[in-house]
């Protein structure tokens, strides 16, 4: 039996966002290109798919359930573009508190 399961809804957001790959020290730097309360589009970058991998940025707006502010995102990697971009699904998201 096939399911049709709604996409999330994507917003154009393009903030910069530092990303690493999980367990990695250095964070690199790139654009989001799109936001939804289930994933990011972001780039450029040379990830792979299946790579799990850590996501920060600030929104300034709301996305669903996603409040604005700091977030780091815990994501895994489920697609890749041509131009090097990546798609990766959030398994956890938390709120940066600014000190």
């Amino acid at each position: 039996m096939e399911t049709n399961v709604p996409r999330a809804k994507r917003i154009v957001l393009t903030v910069p966002v530092a990303y690493r790959v999980a367990g990695e020290e250095e964070w690199f730097h790139g654009r989001m290109l799109n936001l939804s309360e289930s994933g990011v589009m972001f780039g450029p970058t040379g990830l792979q798919r299946g790579k799990r991998v850590e996501v920060m940025f600030s929104t300034p707006i709301r996305v669903e359930s996603i409040a604005p502010g700091k977030l780091i995102c815990f994501a895994e990697v489920v697609r890749t573009t041509p131009t090097g971009h990546a798609a990766a699904r959030f398994h956890e998201w938390r709120f940066l508190l600014e000190t």
